[in-house]
């Protein structure tokens, strides 16, 4: 097993929680901006079609703070975007798996009356709205995020140990959501993701899988289409096949990846980290009981 770099990481360590932190308050910053900005399109959106308008923001905020984010990691961290490999394989189907599995746990989270907190990304609005929420979705969010967590923050962490780096970057990105039914599921699908980028090198398997698992979601909606139905139920049974044949891969993975330095606890101890988790953490706490009531 490759020993870690000789220089102190802990700097590096406190820039991860640094760049989410600089995520976090360009989303804030922009989304009150534009809320000026477009302020007299909204007015007359309110005679027209104020869902579009809506949609054609967050799409820009998406493009925009991913834009600037992808920029300063890409300088704080020495990584180019260019330097991360493109090639794709069929363990991408493990997502749809995945996909079912994270429709069992929210059956099971409401079943407990956890109400659903996540944002409504159903296609049922007009032409404009569809098209900007698709974009959105499907497109610039599986891009973005990806590029950011597995192209930068787990690109950076895997220098000090694989499972640390996975499920630590699997933990940030399910807290980003700042919501617990996306939250849970997005670190479960997370996990694959950081597993597929480390075993493959390929930024565009995770791309892909991530941009196919938004895309089925956004088709919920028609999911009593025979066509959709079937899809859905062959891409989760080759997943699941995937799994099981890499079942005995999973497990010589975690056993190789067994270290005695305790990366989980320098990571949290440095104060940006430490801040990023207490607050995803309480607003995901504050947001279920402002639903439950």
């Amino acid at each position: 097993m490759e020993q870690p770099p000789k220089f102190m990481p802990d700097k590096e360590l406190s820039k991860v929680g640094g760049s989410l932190w600089l995520y976090i308050i360009m989303q804030l910053t922009l989304s009150f901006l534009f809320s000026f900005v477009a302020m007299p399109l909204i007015m007359y959106s309110l005679y027209y079609d104020y869902s579009a308008i809506n949609a054609c923001i967050e799409m820009l905020i998406s493009f925009i703070s991913g834009i600037i984010i992808l920029w300063f990691m890409s300088s704080s961290f020495k990584q180019n975007i260019k330097d991360l490999k493109f090639t794709f394989i069929d363990t991408v189907s493990m997502m749809y798996f995945l996909n079912y599995a994270i429709g069992i746990i929210g059956a099971l989270l409401s079943k407990f009356g956890l109400p659903d907190t996540s944002p409504d990304f159903s296609l049922n609005g007009s032409v404009l709205f569809n098209t900007f929420t698709f974009i959105s979705v499907v497109i610039l969010a599986p891009i973005f995020e990806e590029l950011i967590f597995r192209g930068m923050i787990l690109n950076t962490l895997t220098k000090y140990n694989k499972m640390f780096a996975i499920i630590v970057t699997s933990l940030l990105f399910g807290l980003l959501h700042l919501n617990i039914t996306q939250a849970i599921p997005a670190f479960f699908m997370s996990l694959v993701l950081c597993y597929m980028y480390v075993q493959t090198d390929s930024i565009l398997v995770t791309i892909l899988a991530h941009a196919g698992n938004n895309f089925l979601a956004l088709m919920s909606a028609y999911s009593n289409h025979i066509l959709i139905t079937v899809l859905v139920l062959a891409l989760v049974i080759y997943g699941l096949i995937t799994m099981v044949l890499k079942s005995k891969e999973f497990n010589e993975f975690i056993k190789e990846e067994k270290t005695n330095e305790n990366w989980y606890a320098r990571f949290f101890k440095r104060i940006p980290n430490l801040l990023y988790l207490v607050f995803t953490i309480l607003w995901i706490i504050i947001s279920l009981f402002m639903n439950m009531f």
